[in-house]
């Protein structure tokens, strides 16, 4: 898969620390930090697409977990590695030297490669990489399955560091023959995930991955 449009792919490894406005007073993208938005949305959908095929009959709860654990932060830095990325990123001198910022920086390189090959070859091609590349070589699906990850240990860190009110609000449907739990995460008497599911634990634990997701908060496989 040859690359067309070269530029782009220069911009995807570009990191903000010398991707500066070209001209006083206008904004001048020339970083990778608007293709890791596009790259971020699109690794999110192709992996879902995979996910789904591949597990026909798995539930939402086990998908979205799925989907967590390939496309979480510290995955995501750890492909980067893997491809060898972090040779590529153009960063300030000083940044090489951090270990854990060029861990992270890589990461968010890989997102920014995958919305350049969406721009230059399009879906199929980006679908392709991800496939083929991305997981078919780097990320073995069966050995992260078996992997035990808690959102909501991770969430309850978090918590307890920034000090924060953690609240639960729930309910059940008795009367259902399947009966649900609606469970309710509030912080400092904020509303910010509902879900609803078969067992309560595992409601709070889908509002925790939620949660997560919504801070960016890494957690190690």
């Amino acid at each position: 898969m040859r690359p067309i449009r070269i530029k782009i792919y220069k911009e995807a490894f570009t990191h903000s620390s010398v991707g500066e406005a070209r001209e006083p007073n206008k904004i001048s993208f020339t970083n990778n930090e608007r293709l890791e938005f596009l790259g971020d949305a699109i690794l999110d959908a192709i992996v879902a697409e995979i996910l789904f095929n591949r597990f026909p009959y798995r539930d939402e709860g086990f998908l979205t977990e799925m989907r967590t654990r390939i496309v979480n932060r510290d995955q995501l830095s750890d492909l980067a590695h893997k491809m060898g990325l972090a040779e590529f990123i153009q960063m300030k001198p000083e940044l090489q030297k951090n270990h854990t910022a060029v861990k992270s920086i890589g990461g968010n390189a890989l997102e920014a490669l995958i919305g350049a090959i969406y721009l230059d070859r399009g879906y199929k091609k980006v679908s392709w990489f991800i496939r083929h590349r991305l997981m078919g070589q780097f990320l073995d699906i069966d050995k992260l399955m078996k992997t035990t990850v808690s959102h909501k240990a991770v969430f309850m860190k978090w918590v307890q560091k920034n000090q924060k009110d953690l609240r639960w609000d729930q309910t059940s449907d008795s009367d259902s023959r399947n009966g649900k739990h609606t469970v309710s995460l509030f912080i400092d008497g904020e509303l910010w995930f509902t879900e609803v599911n078969k067992n309560r634990k595992r409601a709070e634990e889908l509002c925790c991955e939620k949660a997560c997701r919504k801070l960016d908060l890494s957690f190690q496989l």
